[in-house]
């Protein structure tokens, strides 16, 4: 959902890629198939002035808990 988020706020050009990613099926099993296993999980955006990049990362129980956050990790 944050990638599409940032493809709304980038020009058509740089947003192509993150919309594209986000509507890819494939990607999608291929981000679960890694996080499954353990591994993260990245994908890189780049425009005229910045890189983002968005990881996700396997939960392994030692995350730290954000203030106001506690209820957005399982357990």
């Amino acid at each position: 959902m944050r990638v599409e988020q940032l493809a709304d706020q980038l020009n058509v050009a740089h947003a192509r890629p993150g919309r594209a990613w986000a509507q890819d099926e494939t990607a999608a099993e291929t981000a679960m198939k890694a996080l499954v296993w353990g591994e993260s999980y990245t994908v890189t955006l780049v425009d005229d002035d910045a890189v983002y990049v968005f990881t996700a990362q396997p939960n392994t129980g030692g995350e730290p808990l954000l203030p106001g956050r506690e209820a957005s990790w399982p357990v």
